[in-house]
Order: structure tokens, then C-alpha cells, then sequence
């Protein structure tokens, strides 16, 4: 059974068509990354999923069930927009929020204590969220998210301001909830990230999803198209010389990257180095991260979102 399912799924304001009549599954048990430039509609489908928005065609389904018969404690929330009572007490807060999803007091104390021990913040349990940096504020935003652990756990852009401790301190957060069932709903703009952590994604440009599948069959699918080539000092290339094979090159210090075109290949681009006289010391065929797909795929579709929401 699919954790999230939609059909038909748009959403409109005025004239501005935020999410098109969209199709789309959302596997259980596993990290699933919604993906997609600003002004997508990415942020407009999360809404909509959290019950903030209503759809204005098709329907949403949890578990196989209408979204408005799920209780709202079966979803847990990251926003974009953090929302923390700054002057409350850290212990005070998670509390309150384990509260509002249904556990007893003695529940809700003692998961605050566990999630704060476990990201490193046992000892601000009585200071004022006010007190905390940022980084620390975005752990405490996590724990309110997942400390009731919920079914699905919504996180948007929850790596934004982290150092790369607290980066990997997440992802290992995330990989234990998803241990204990918890299905995540990651966006992100951190492709890396997506690389390390998403079992699968959905693109979504301009209201519409452009791209989705296995994070793993997506990149197998598009390496086959990426080269990598390496080649002696002095040689002066211009992308322009590879408009026609390549609909990427990126050029660095005796080094080069290209996304080549569907309709050409991989040696046609060595064929062309060596007519332009370069002296190829390295030509391989090399795996396209998640970054050059994202820019790739958006590119191809059409970069612009319709200018109203994420």
C-alpha cells in the first residue's frame, strides 16, 4: 500500500495555476524526495497534503484512506517557514506539542527528554527557545515533527542553516525513524542529500511532475549519458564547440564534464575533442549525480515556476 496517493490533485489562486492535475504515489516505509525549483508548486502539494490548503480538483488518499478522514496525528510537520514559540521553554515546548497529538503528560516527558538527549541538547531543556541558535532551534523544530512518530513526517528544506555535523546528525535521525516505520516526505534544494538519503523522488516544474522513479534507476538511466574526460595542459575549450552533442558542458582546469544530447553519444564527443586537437589523457563514461539531472530535467521543462508558490 502507497503512504500518500494523489489524483488529479491541482490547486489554483486566481489565475496562477500553483499545482496542475497531478498523479502521483508515495511509497511506505522509505524516504521519498519531492523535488523542484522555486515557484514549482512543490510547497503548494505539502500544504495541500497537511490539510493547510484544500485541493481545488482530485484527491488525496493516506494509506488508502480520504485525507479528511486522517487525523492530523498521523502526519508530522517540518514547514519551510519555521514556527517556534520563542519564549517558551525548550522542555515546555516539545511538551505542548506532544500534547496537541495525543500522549499523556508522563508520554510527552519522556520522549522530550529522550529527543533532546538524543540530538545533543539535554542540557537546554529550561532555557528559552529564544536562547538557542539557529541550528539548535532547527533540532528542536525536527523533534516536533517526529517525537509523536507519526506515520508520515513532512520535512520541507529541514537541512537549511545546518553545519555538516547537524547534516549528519539528521540523516541518521532520519534513517532510525524510518526504522520504526515512519515514512518520510523530504524536499530539499541539497542534492546531495537526495543522493544519500532517498530511496525515491518525484520533480515536479511549472505544477507538473516531469521526472520520478527509483533515485537508483534514475541515475543508471542518465549516467549513460554523462562523460568525464581529463586532458593534457593548454587546451582552450568553449562550450559553444559542443552545443550540438552536449546539452551540458561543464569546463574546469584540465578537466571536462558533458550531459551529452539523446539523439548523440559519447564518442561523437571524443571524435570532437581530438578534431579540435586536445590531447585526451582520461575518457570515461561517468555516473550523472542528482544535481546535473535536476538542472537537466528542469532546463528541458522549462525553468520558470508560475511565480506564486513553492
Amino acid at each position: 500500500m502507497e503512504a500518500l496517493s494523489y489524483r488529479g490533485v491541482q490547486k489554483n489562486f486566481g489565475d496562477v495555476k500553483a499545482v496542475k492535475p497531478l498523479d502521483l504515489d508515495i511509497p511506505q516505509g522509505k524516504i521519498f524526495g519531492l523535488l523542484g525549483p522555486n515557484g514549482a508548486g512543490k510547497s503548494t502539494l505539502i500544504r495541500m497534503t497537511m490539510g493547510i490548503f484544500l485541493p481545488d480538483g482530485g484527491d488525496i488518499s493516506v494509506f488508502g484512506q480520504p485525507r479528511d478522514q486522517v487525523a492530523s496525528a498521523a502526519f508530522g510537520y517540518l514547514p519551510e517557514d519555521r514556527g517556534l514559540y520563542t519564549k517558551m521553554k525548550v522542555g515546555e515546548l516539545l511538551r505542548f506539542f506532544a500534547s496537541l497529538r495525543g500522549l499523556s503528560s508522563a508520554e510527552a516527558g519522556r520522549r522530550a527528554t529522550e529527543g533532546l538527549r538524543r540530538v545533543g541538547l539535554e542540557k537546554w531543556e529550561n532555557h528559552k527557545v529564544d536562547d538557542l541558535s539557529k541550528g539548535m532551534q532547527q533540532k528542536i523544530q525536527l523533534l516536533v515533527a517526529i517525537q509523536h512518530r507519526p506515520k508520515i513526517a513532512v520535512l520541507d528544506e529541514p537541512f537549511t542553516g545546518l553545519d555538516p555535523v547537524n547534516v549528519e546528525l539528521f540523516m541518521e535521525v532520519l534513517d532510525e525513524i524510518i526504522a520504526q516505520g515512519t515514512t518520510v516526505v523530504l524536499s530539499t534544494h541539497q542534492m546531495e542529500q537526495v543522493e544519500k538519503l532517498c530511496h525515491a523522488i518525484a520533480l515536479i516544474n511549472k505544477g507538473q511532475v516531469v521526472l520520478k522513479g527509483n533515485v537508483a534507476d534514475i541515475r543508471r538511466d542518465y549516467g549513460s549519458r554523462a562523460v568525464s574526460v581529463a586532458f593534457a595542459d593548454g587546451a582552450k575549450l568553449q562550450e559553444s564547440q559542443f552545443a550540438d552533442l552536449a546539452e551540458k558542458v561543464i569546463l574546469m582546469p584540465n578537466e571536462a564534464r558533458f550531459v551529452v544530447r539523446p539523439e548523440a553519444h559519447a564518442g561523437k564527443v571524443l571524435k570532437r575533442l581530438l578534431e579540435l586537437g586536445v590531447k585526451v589523457s582520461r575518457f570515461e563514461e561517468a555516473q550523472a549525480s542528482m544535481h546535473d539531472i535536476f538542472v537537466q530535467v528542469v532546463s528541458a521543462s522549462g525553468a520558470e515556476g508560475d511565480g506564486h508558490a513553492n
